[in-house]
């Protein structure tokens, strides 16, 4: 979880006056490890661990390690690979980073210019929607949202997630899409989870390493109940391998407070949350002073991973929440609803299972089916509507040995008599309507 708004400078440096370096002198280098040491050991959220960070880098630097690395590149690489040798830590980073550097200067210089900065990091936000990408109602009303960060907390972005929530609120279910969501700021993410907690409720502690305390956490809001956003309703988070910081953290906590279901990848395991430092001549670190303890498992997911509830690939995980909250609410469903399920249960089925009909079985369903057309070809069963010549054949998915999807339109099944005999096939369509119809005579194959 990255820090938009403090930061803190160890140099007196003005930054503003550094150009991109391509060579670091030794003096530098020198005045890089003292600022980077002196940090870490300052603000690093474990203090032995950064006692082992700190003499580690020493020891290295004793040893000629960085002598030879003149460039900033080279140099920002092999120090967050030292460090991380230590750490294990996915969010301790050091960058060369004139630009950045000399924001957090600036920042940090007067209330003006962090204003102006404020501003400029809102501007960017603004115009990525807060980071909502996708709102959307999926087919037996599901809700669906995809953001790939968490913003600022601020009047716009509050109201955006407002607008955001509102537009799912009369949605049977909600899927929350994070498989491509990289962290941001660790507030809003209590923001979010205000929506799905009727009464206020102790998630658990931070730990805050700059001040050195435990802090209790909440969650839930009156207000967000009083307004009807509060959502007592099944809950899928999708989760990927990339998955990381902020994204996690949220996924972990309604996870374990029995609020969702995770569907997907376990996650990449940072948990703390990071501020930038200036390091002096163009070098940005990126230390983690706080961690999270969670209110049921008493940890966090350092390292880790969020594990998912139902393990799946990245690419089925939304397929796979849409069948678990279909089945489930397959089981209240009145006869018409039932057979809309069930139709959805098919085409996500046809989208995620591999059957094999073969050959000899195809062949028995070629035929006319009143205006319809059943060939096999190519080793596969296609189908279409004589009526519209200028309609080119479908293939025929298979969900089982005699059910098929037909593109994106009806599913169709093909029925027996008796005696074996391929008489019939039954249409189905998405609004439950279906319709038998019968094989013309003279087309009937044993």
């Amino acid at each position: 979880m990255r820090n938009l708004v403090l930061f803190i400078t160890l140099t007196a440096c003005p930054s503003f006056l550094f150009a991109q370096k391509t060579i670091i002198s030794q003096e530098e280098k020198l005045q890089l490890l003292e600022n980077l040491t002196h940090v870490i050991h300052a603000y690093y959220v474990y203090p032995d661990k950064a006692e082992e960070i700190t003499d580690y880098l020493k020891k290295l630097y004793a040893t000629a390690k960085y002598d030879s690395l003149n460039n900033p590149t080279e140099l920002e690489n092999e120090l967050t690979k030292n460090i991380f040798f230590i750490s294990k830590d996915k969010h301790i980073r050091i960058a060369y980073n004139p630009g950045l550097e000399n924001d957090i200067l600036k920042f940090n210089a007067s209330g003006k210019n962090a204003e102006k900065i404020s501003l400029a990091d809102l501007n960017k936000e603004r115009q990525k929607n807060f980071y909502f990408r996708k709102v959307q109602i999926l087919p037996s009303n599901i809700g669906y949202i995809e953001f790939t960060n968490f913003a600022k907390p601020g009047k716009e972005a509050n109201k955006t997630l407002a607008a955001v929530m509102q537009f799912i609120s009369n949605t049977d279910a909600l899927i929350i899409d994070l498989r491509n969501n990289y962290g941001g700021n660790g507030t809003m993410v209590n923001e979010i989870l205000n929506y799905f907690f009727e009464n206020r409720t102790y998630s658990g502690r931070a730990f805050n390493r700059i001040e050195n305390k435990w802090t209790d956490s909440y969650v839930g809001s009156a207000k967000k109940k009083s307004e009807k956003l509060f959502f007592n309703k099944p809950i899928y988070i999708l989760t990927s391998s990339a998955t990381f910081s902020a994204a996690e953290g949220f996924a972990y906590a309604l996870q374990y407070l029995k609020k969702a279901m995770v569907i997907g990848e376990t996650t990449r395991g940072g948990a703390h949350l990071t501020r930038s430092f200036s390091l002096g001549n163009g070098f940005v670190g990126f230390i983690p002073y706080a961690r999270f303890e969670n209110a049921i498992t008493k940890t966090d997911w350092e390292g880790k991973g969020v594990i998912p509830d139902i393990p799946a690939t990245s690419e089925n995980s939304l397929l796979m929440a849409q069948q678990d909250i279909l089945k489930k609410k397959l089981l209240s469903a009145d006869e018409n609803e039932k057979k809309k399920i069930s139709w959805l249960l098919n085409y996500y089925k046809s989208k995620t299972t591999v059957i094999t009909v073969s050959s000899s079985i195809a062949k028995k369903y070629e035929g006319r089916y009143a205006e319809f057309e059943v060939k096999f070809e190519n080793n596969e069963l296609k189908i279409r509507d004589t009526n519209q010549p200028t309609i080119q054949y479908k293939s025929l998915k298979p969900i089982t040995e005699t059910l098929f999807q037909a593109g994106e339109d009806y599913q169709i099944e093909f029925l027996s008599d008796s005696n074996g005999i391929i008489n019939a096939i039954k249409m189905y369509w998405e609004d439950g309507w279906s319709e038998e119809i019968e094989r013309l005579e003279n087309d009937r194959i044993k």
